[in-house]
């Protein structure tokens, strides 16, 4: 029972450890398909994916992507 229970703590530990880290988002900007630019990382908002600042936008036969994952 003891082992079961410091297992559960190590468990809880962890857990509070790896979501109490500040998490950092790295865009980067894609113009038809082809690489355009790197944003430096920046902190994500409380509450906030990185795949939240993920966008699309189409204007004039031109497509503007900007796709956003962690880094770790």
């Amino acid at each position: 029972m003891k082992k079961v229970l410091c297992i559960c703590a190590v468990g809880l530990l962890l857990g509070f450890f790896t979501t109490s880290c500040n998490k950092q988002c790295q865009c980067k900007t894609y113009v038809n398909g082809a690489l355009s630019s790197t944003g430096d990382p920046f902190e994500v908002e409380t509450g906030k994916k990185c795949s939240d600042y993920n966008s699309s936008l189409t204007l004039l036969g031109i497509t503007t992507d900007v796709k956003c994952k962690p880094t770790f």
